[in-house]
Order: C-alpha cells, then sequence, then structure tokens
C-alpha cells in the first residue's frame, strides 16, 4: 500500500492509536474539576499511559514541561472546563498544534459558554460532554466544528471508607452553596423590547416546565410566534440568554431546600449564602462551606444525600453517584440518562422539579423505613462500585483516543 493510501486509510487510525501512549492532565484551581483530574490520572497510569500533570500558574514551566515531554503523534491533552487549552508557543501559536497533540477538552458547563473554542478549534479538538444534550447542541449547531462525545461525570469513594448505614450521624446531607440570583431585570437589562418579552416568556416556561434544556425552551417560545430561526441566530439566542442558565439553578437548589425545610424536614448543610433562604430556617443545619475533597467524607456519613442537578437534561452530576459509591442513598431530581439507568426506589431516590410538593412526604417516609433506605443504599453501590468511577471514564477516554470506540 502506498503512504498516500495508507493516510487515507482506517489502518492510519490503528497505527495513530498503537503510538498514543502518553496523555498532559491540566489541573483546574477549582477543587472539584483538580480532583477530577488526579483521579482521572490514576485511571490512565492503570491503562499503561505515561502522565504528566500540568496547571497554567506558571505557563513559562508548563511550556517547558510540554515540550521535554512530548514527541509528536504520541501524545493527548485532556482539560477541564478549558483550562489548559489555550497554552501558546513564545510565537503566539497553538502548543498543541505545533506538537500535534490529540485535545480532549472535558467541559461541566453547557457548550454556550465556550463557543469560540468551538468556532475557532485548535486542529485536533473533541469535546467530552456531561449532559447528552450538550453533545447534541455542538453537534446541531456547530456541525464539523470538533468532535465531541457524551462522558458523565463519575463518583469518588472517601478515603475513610464507609460508616454503617445505621451508625451515621446525619439523616440528609446537602453541600453546595445558595447564590441569590433573582433579579431579573438585571439580566435583561439591555435587551431590545420584543426579545426582552421572549426572554421573560422562556424563563417562565422553564420555572414551570423543567425538564426541557434551554436551548429547548428558547425555540418554543419564538415557535409559538410563528418564527422560525436559523440555526445560526437560535444559537446566539440561547447564548445571549445564557444567565438565565445560573438563575434556573439557583431557583430550582432554593425551592427544593425551602420545600423540606418548611414541612419540618431538617437537613445537614455545608455550604455559603443559605441563611439568607426566606424559609423555616430552624430546619437548616448550616455549616462553613468546605473544600471538595473534605465533603467526600461527610456524604459517608449520610443516610440521605440531597443532590439538585445544575440544569443537566440526560445527564448526571456527580453528587449522585459520589453518594451512591460511599453506600449513601441519592436522592435527586432525574433526567432522561438517569431514567434509563436508574430506578426509583431501587437504586436511589427520586423527585420532580415540577411536582416539590410530594417531596417532604416520600422523604419523612423513608426516614421512617431505615431498612428499605438501606436497601436502596445497598443496590446503589453493587450498582456504581465498579461502573461509575473516574478511573472507569479514564478507560472509556482511553478506549475513545485509541479509536476503539465511538464513545457510546
Amino acid at each position: 500500500m502506498s503512504i498516500s493510501k495508507l493516510l487515507a486509510s482506517k489502518e492510519i487510525e490503528k497505527i495513530w492509536g498503537f503510538l498514543m501512549n502518553k496523555i498532559i492532565i491540566f489541573e483546574s484551581q477549582t477543587d472539584s474539576l483538580r480532583a477530577f483530574a488526579q483521579l482521572m490520572a490514576e485511571g490512565f497510569r492503570e491503562e499503561g499511559y505515561q502522565v504528566l500533570m500540568a496547571d497554567m500558574q506558571n505557563e513559562g514551566e508548563t511550556r517547558k514541561k510540554v515540550y521535554a515531554f512530548t514527541g509528536y503523534g504520541d501524545t493527548a491533552a485532556l482539560f477541564f472546563n478549558h483550562v489548559g487549552l489555550n497554552l501558546l508557543t513564545e510565537e503566539g501559536m497553538s502548543i498543541w498544534d505545533e506538537r500535534d497533540v490529540d485535545c480532549y477538552n472535558y467541559i461541566v458547563d453547557h457548550p454556550m459558554y465556550y463557543h469560540a473554542a468551538i468556532i475557532f478549534p485548535i486542529r485536533r479538538l473533541t469535546f467530552l460532554c456531561v449532559d447528552e444534550y450538550h453533545q447534541r447542541f455542538i453537534e446541531r449547531f456547530y456541525p464539523g466544528k470538533v468532535r465531541s462525545f457524551f462522558l458523565p461525570l463519575a463518583g469518588i469513594r472517601s478515603p475513610g471508607g464507609m460508616i454503617p448505614f445505621e451508625e451515621r450521624s446525619m439523616d440528609i446531607l446537602f453541600t453546595g452553596a445558595y447564590l441569590i440570583d433573582n433579579n431579573i431585570e438585571f439580566h435583561i437589562q439591555g435587551l431590545e423590547q420584543g426579545v426582552r418579552q421572549i426572554w421573560l416568556e422562556c424563563y417562565e416556561l422553564l420555572c414551570t416546565q423543567t425538564y426541557l434544556t434551554l436551548e429547548q425552551g428558547v425555540e418554543r417560545c419564538f415557535k409559538r410566534r410563528g418564527i422560525n430561526l436559523p440555526e445560526e441566530d437560535l444559537r446566539d439566542t440561547v447564548r445571549l440568554f445564557q444567565d438565565m442558565d445560573g438563575m434556573l439553578r439557583s431557583r430550582a437548589r432554593a425551592e427544593v431546600i425551602k420545600t423540606l425545610a418548611n414541612a419540618g424536614v431538617r437537613v445537614h448543610i455545608y455550604g455559603e449564602g443559605w441563611q439568607f433562604l426566606d424559609c423555616r430556617q430552624e430546619n437548616l443545619i448550616l455549616h462553613d462551606r468546605i473544600p471538595f475533597d473534605e465533603t467526600i467524607p461527610l456524604i459517608a456519613d449520610a443516610r440521605i444525600i440531597l443532590n439538585v442537578m445544575p440544569w443537566f437534561k440526560s445527564g448526571v452530576h456527580d453528587r449522585v453517584y459520589s453518594a451512591m459509591q460511599n453506600g449513601g442513598v441519592c436522592l435527586t431530581d432525574g433526567s432522561e440518562y438517569l431514567a434509563r439507568t436508574l430506578t426509583d426506589g431501587r437504586e436511589a431516590l427520586f423527585y420532580s422539579l415540577d411536582s416539590l410538593e410530594e417531596l417532604p412526604d416520600k422523604v419523612k417516609y423513608y426516614l421512617q423505613e431505615p431498612k428499605k433506605l438501606e436497601e436502596i443504599a445497598r443496590r446503589g453501590y453493587a450498582y456504581v462500585k465498579d461502573t461509575q468511577t473516574w478511573q472507569r471514564r479514564a478507560k472509556h477516554l482511553a478506549m475513545i483516543i485509541e479509536g476503539n470506540t465511538d464513545g457510546r
């Protein structure tokens, strides 16, 4: 076979995968993402990869390490939320293009926040998405720009091991901040009157039909008016409305915690801002915010771990699997992905943001049935203990890098 034919054939993919045995993993300054990176590194070492851990604190030193570590065509790089993707040569060019590095950008937020990286990508760039709708957003609105795969978040086990279920000190635990983000006028200032009205309609729609993604809500509101926006205009309108994403997350957290507290359900909360929530505060057992890695042993000391999805409509938050990895029961709102993989009352407990009035009675029932709770925890742990770990995610990504899977 001639070289030209070889380069055009599938054989080159096999050769490329065979040569790819090094990976650079960038650590974010966000403590949760840093923990994910370190665990992924362990997984890649188990797969036989040489691993270089890097950060963007000192770009000059990082650049030297990258040059010393990489060959041509034998190295992949993994970034979390874009950190490290913009590392440049001293001449101001992409170091990843210069060294022909296979780049994987693991985004734990909606792709609308990464428009520039997708529309003007480096040469060998793949996006890893934590929600199937995030991947579909890239495929729909940026066709042919970058590859994308769905790679859900994973759980983390406590280094201290699991506390026996009946000896755990907390009935219900929630970890996370309350960011008061309800000033609609602030978010719509500067919008033209017609767009402002659609923004308000979209927000109202998503508050009452919480199974919709932001892009589905925007498109539905325009179609109600008989307007079918071209794809690029729809994409850019979603980006214009992106503040709504944070508002919806904040509102969902507040409504869930308020519903429980006002019904007399006591919740341990580690995170800032909750003293400002208008609810029966005597039912909130408030603790200071702590680093992410310190939340994992707490999860191992709770019977029920509450999760409120960050508007993932076909994905999963790491809190779900960390709860199950540590022998607790995850109580979470659902998603299409979770509906396919878990069953309410079997491996986890589900509630709906659209039917929060049912949540307190469900929680009270299971707290009065500790054996049933413990059985759910046991089945949840059996499901996740080997399959929903960061080491398993590294194995999956290694298969993608080596061309042995389509990512499904």
